[in-house]
């Protein structure tokens, strides 16, 4: 059975959420942050890459324009949530192309989030789930633990899935003896999660019209992703 927890539970003062997209803070966390927010807590949202490539054959929307549009969509939904401006870094890794390990460009990424987790301290991060059947939320996940890491830094950690359950295969999913899943009731931040996940219109098929190949969130994804209970697992 999994335990639900109110969200005053967490006793973390300092946390970072970790989106490997403009979307996923609002999708997989959005519900606990603004509990957080309101409780007072330091919370910084770091996203990983740009999102630019959720529409690669809008002959009106190019990638930078894109990119520029998702980041001023997060800033919105942020505002839903309750953060203020100086609470989010945008790494702008590009979508579905993160730099492999050991290369150059990982090289720096990892500098960059390594002095982040230095500056913050955090005592709890929220990471996506580290084999959510999407490349660039594996490799969020593996380049912040590493920075972490880089650290020494060993914080409390909570992991949300995003398509774990729509499409996962047997392999992605938790381990016996690896994790425990927990629950927190989100109740009164609903509506605020919702409004989060509305304001990342072009994700949501409210923007852009122009490409039919391009990724638009269902109905069921969101419906399925902003009930009033918020699933992570914990490492044991």
């Amino acid at each position: 059975m999994t335990e639900v927890l109110d969200p005053r539970a967490l006793d973390a003062r300092r946390v970072i959420v970790v989106a490997p997209h403009p979307d996923d803070e609002a999708l997989g966390c959005g519900g606990l942050v603004w509990h957080l927010a309101r409780l007072g807590r330091l919370v910084h949202v770091l996203f990983v890459t740009d999102g630019g490539a959720s529409h690669l054959h809008s002959p009106t929307w190019p990638r930078a324009r894109l990119a520029a549009t998702r980041e001023a969509e997060a800033e919105a939904a942020l505002c839903e949530l309750g953060l203020d401006a100086a609470a989010r870094t945008f790494l702008r890794l590009p979508d579905a192309d993160m730099p492999l390990p050991g290369s150059p460009g990982d090289a720096a990424a990892l500098r960059d989030v390594t002095a982040l987790m230095r500056e913050v301290a955090p005592d709890l991060v929220l990471l996506p789930w580290r084999r959510d059947p999407h490349r660039d939320h594996r490799d969020a996940w593996s380049l912040v633990t590493r920075a972490l890491s880089e650290a020494g830094m060993a914080p409390a950690t909570l992991e949300y899935a995003i398509w774990l359950d729509e499409i996962g295969a047997a392999d992605d999913h938790p381990r016996p003896g690896e994790m425990e899943r927990v629950g927190f009731a989100i109740g009164d931040a609903l509506p605020a999660k919702r409004r989060a996940v509305a304001a990342h219109r072009s994700q949501c098929g409210a923007l852009i019209h122009d490409d039919p190949t391009a990724f638009s969130l269902t109905k069921a994804t969101i419906e399925r992703l902003t009930g009033p209970v918020e699933f992570y697992w914990r490492p044991l």
